[in-house]
């Protein structure tokens, strides 16, 4: 009895897995990462096994959607192509198929013995699986301890991050066979990433790799400074995927799309040092402001010690301001004022200096008559030349105030009667008397 019953049941059993089904999927969303596929019956219902997919059926794949089609437990085909598809490997052939229903019946009778044998149960497993292969946005994460960062400007600080990334699966084999495997359901993304602020091992791989990436992006690298690390997210991603390649792009299929930097906090101790490196450039730039820093803090220090309990002149005594006072160069004070007053100094005395390089000439020359000023050859007021400079000589060409053997302005050699002296009033050369052989002005 227990072999005919188990010849019914099989009878049975194969009869109704050659009904074709039809699959299809529905969006993943954001949180399920792959679904195992569901029969969709629009009219009447598909009662066979579960685990049979008829020759011919058909399956309909979604945009942002992979197909994988597992046969007893191995890959047989997949497509990340939206469309509709059809079963053509089944290890349970349909009569309902392609090739007729007559051939479909002698096919189906080879699996009748199959059951027969194996309690009235089909010894094949087939499955359809739709992998998620949209981004999947807004994995948040944080560095619990600062993370040690290169930056072009101020070497070695320390730095704490968070923010957002988002992963997309590219290859959904590599994530089925590596990841996922033939689950009977879903397979979630909290599954991989963690939940609740327990980070899962992808997620963790991502803080731990998170480090190396930054120092491409510090000085040897793109030179990024710390403060400026929100604005260069492309590039962020670019190296924490080189980073990933081998743990995420082949071992599990994914690669890291985007990261989204919130906040870049410098501990303690480098916000110290980024600060004080800061002011060093900023008065280095400046000498005034430094000057009017060390006063203000001259200032601050004599609020300080006026409100003090103890007395202000003690406490002025604390902080070195009495000295001050009394001309102490160690005090703050003291030091930005005299800084001050070496300020104004110097630039007196590059005033008076650009004063007295001015040139002589722009004083002009007196005229025996009196007229003051004058800036050309002749004056202004009776017209007399200019006289001739002392120890100088005038050219038969009209050049005066030669000094050399030869004329500045023709080249002719300085006449012999030159040794006299030459008139004030005319410039007439080589007078030898007391007064002048052209005008009689006398010598002077």
């Amino acid at each position: 009895m227990g072999l005919i019953k188990a010849a019914i049941q099989a009878v049975g059993g194969n009869l109704r897995d050659q009904y074709l089904e039809f699959f299809t999927c529905d969006s993943l969303g954001q949180e399920v990462l792959l679904r195992r596929g569901a029969k969709v019956m629009r009219n009447g219902s598909n009662k066979g096994d579960a685990e049979i997919i008829s020759n011919g059926s058909k399956i309909a794949v979604p945009e942002g959607t992979a197909l994988i089609l597992v046969d007893n437990g191995r890959v047989v085909d997949f497509t990340t192509e939206a469309g509709m598809y059809t079963w053509d490997t089944s290890s349970a052939p349909s009569c309902f198929g392609a090739s007729g229903f007559l051939d479909g019946v002698k096919k189906s009778c080879g699996d009748i013995w199959n059951r027969i044998k194996a309690g009235g149960e089909a010894l094949t497993q087939q499955r359809v699986y739709f992998v998620n292969m949209l981004e999947m946005v807004d994995n948040k994460f944080g560095t619990a301890s600062p993370l040690p960062y290169d930056d072009p400007t101020y070497r070695g600080i320390y730095i704490r991050m968070n923010g957002t990334f988002s992963f997309k699966i590219v290859d959904p084999v590599t994530f089925f066979k590596n990841i996922a495997g033939n689950v009977s359901g879903d397979y979630r993304r909290d599954e991989l990433m963690g939940k609740n602020g327990q980070p899962g091992q992808a997620k963790a791989e991502f803080l731990m790799y998170l480090g190396e990436a930054l120092n491409k992006m510090g000085a040897g690298g793109e030179d990024v400074q710390y403060n400026r690390l929100q604005s260069q997210q492309v590039k962020l991603a670019k190296y924490m995927n080189e980073v990933l390649d081998e743990d995420w792009l082949q071992g599990r299929g994914m690669i890291v799309e985007k990261v989204a930097v919130m906040s870049v906090t410098p501990d303690d101790e480098s916000r110290k040092r980024i600060q004080d490196m800061d002011d060093g450039l900023m008065f280095g730039n400046n000498p005034q402001m430094a000057a009017g820093y060390q006063i203000k803090g001259s200032v601050d220090a004599m609020k300080t010690a006026a409100g003090n309990q103890a007395g202000a002149g003690n406490a002025m005594m604390g902080v070195g301001l009495v000295g001050g006072f009394n001309g102490s160069a160690m005090n703050p004070g003291n030091q930005g004022m005299a800084f001050l007053q070496q300020q104004q100094m110097m630039q007196q005395q590059q005033q008076m200096q650009q004063q007295a390089a001015a040139p002589a000439a722009a004083a002009g020359w007196t005229c025996s008559c009196g007229q003051g000023g004058n800036q050309g050859k002749f004056c202004a007021n009776c017209g007399s030349p200019k006289p001739a400079d002392p120890g100088t000589w005038a050219c038969s060409c009209g050049q005066s105030g030669n000094t050399g053997k030869f004329c500045a302005n023709c080249g002719a050699p300085k006449p012999a009667d030159a040794a006299g002296w030459t008139c004030s009033k005319c410039g007439k050369t080589g007078n030898t008397g007391k007064f002048c052989g052209e005008c009689g002005q006398p010598q002077g």
